[in-house]
């Protein structure tokens, strides 16, 4: 009689493969699709580095300012990352020439909202379906799309 043994921890149903610079707050997530979004992380300070830090970048931020933001994400860099989606969002809707919804997360509990000309906080964050890169590499299914 043979004893096979599994691990119950994996659900068949779900898949985790963060790439580096994925899954960490804040992040900006695009509805790319019914069940899909796309990740586009958000860097600090890497000035342009894309081969390492994919994503969007945001450059000259202090590191008084990096502290304040980790105390309270309502400090003066949470204006900038408003502002910078703001700027995402018109840029995806000039080039497809349609529009969009994505959503700033800052934390597992903290979600900004940008569709139409509204921004709505929530305190529930997308989850679930397929999350993509930018490239369309699947990085999770049905997970939460953040590592802890």
């Amino acid at each position: 009689m043979e004893i096979k043994i599994q691990n119950l921890d994996e659900k068949w149903y779900e898949k985790r493969m963060f790439y580096n610079a994925y899954g960490k707050f804040p992040y900006i997530i695009l509805k790319a699709g019914y069940a899909m979004f796309m990740q586009i992380p958000i860097h600090f300070n890497t000035n342009g580095d894309f081969d390492n830090y994919p994503g969007t970048h945001i450059n000259d931020v202090s590191e008084a300012d990096l502290v304040d933001y980790e105390k309270d994400k309502i400090a003066e860099l949470h204006n900038r990352l408003i502002t910078h989606c703001q700027r995402i969002k018109n840029k995806i809707e000039t080039d497809y020439n349609k529009p969009c919804s994505i959503c700033l997360v800052e934390g597992p509990e903290t979600a900004y909202y940008f569709d139409k000309d509204a921004i709505t906080f929530s305190t529930i964050i997308p989850r679930g379906g397929t999350l993509l890169t930018q490239e369309n590499k699947i990085l999770a299914m049905n997970v939460e799309h953040y590592l802890l």
